[in-house]
């Protein structure tokens, strides 16, 4: 019997087994969900406050120094280290990308932070003077890596127990409203992080139009195993989510791509891209999902 994933490779694994996310080792005979502790990256100096007080979220720009590795993750050649940013080290994953997809990581990125979907603070990290997309790292696993699933040969049991833990988070349907705003093509769950209570959203390089959008990834694996009450509450909370998205909530996103001449070509077309898709997308969801 043909396992989920490879029954539906266009919905969790974009016909790559890598792109599931997972990092599987059968060796290792401990899983993160009882090995792992989140170490949670400290914010501060490098935050901007606007006139009102308020916390603005912005790209940061730094230097990735040496002794960065491969993560063994995806592929798309991402990498673990540490970056300065003005004399400040911090831990980052850095991964090459072309200029509209390095917009588009940080366009989303802010984007979500404005609309209450955590995601990890993005940045343009440079090494011999090419840049790369670069997220603050949070050193958690994602949401296959929780599970320990080999992204190879998952079974049904364990792809279960993966949607039984997303289906019950509060955050799913904000984070469904958030993509379909975007038109994420690609949130399958190896691009969400997780320490077991919180998530943190990754990768939305296949955003804003840049990559053909054929459903939610996520939600329809969700399909395959939940009941269909816990689909429909799914899809009723991504609904009210959608409604509570202010108009011009992708202003602040503008702005900062505006502020960085590598990205600024993009700004205003996202900007308007999701300025248009807002004002009928509860109405959409729906029919994107």
């Amino acid at each position: 019997m043909q396992s989920a994933l490879s029954r539906a490779d266009d919905i969790t694994l974009s016909g790559s087994r890598c792109e599931l996310g997972a990092s599987y080792d059968p060796s290792m005979n401990s899983c993160y969900r009882t090995r792992y502790r989140i170490c949670r990256p400290l914010l501060g100096s490098l935050d901007k406050i606007d006139g009102q007080g308020e916390l603005v979220a912005q790209i940061l720009v730094g230097a990735l120094q040496p002794g960065s590795r491969p993560i063994g993750i995806g592929l798309n050649g991402a990498r673990r280290g540490v970056a300065m940013f003005s004399g400040v080290p911090r831990g980052v994953v850095v991964k090459p990308c072309t200029p509209v997809e390095l917009a588009a990581e940080c366009f989303c990125t802010l984007l979500a932070n404005a609309l209450n979907v955590q995601a990890p603070e993005c940045a343009i990290v440079y090494e011999n003077n090419v840049p790369y997309f670069g997220s603050i790292d949070l050193q958690a696993p994602n949401l296959v890596q929780q599970f320990c699933i080999d992204p190879s040969s998952p079974n049904d049991a364990e792809l279960k127990a993966l949607v039984d833990e997303l289906a019950q988070w509060i955050g799913i349907g904000r984070l469904i409203a958030l993509d379909i705003l975007i038109r994420n093509a690609d949130r399958h769950p190896g691009n969400l992080l997780t320490d077991g209570s919180d998530y943190w959203a990754i990768d939305h390089g296949r955003s804003l139009g840049l990559w053909p959008y054929a459903g939610h990834k996520s939600y329809r694996l969700i399909t395959m195993y939940a009941d269909p009450l816990t689909c429909a509450n799914i899809e009723a909370g991504a609904v009210s989510n959608a409604l509570t998205f202010p108009i011009g909530c992708e202003s602040k996103s503008q702005h900062e791509l505006n502020a960085h001449a590598l990205l600024s070509a993009h700004a205003q077309p996202f900007a308007q891209m999701v300025a248009c898709h807002l004002p009928s997308l509860a109405a959409s969801i729906k029919g994107l999902l």
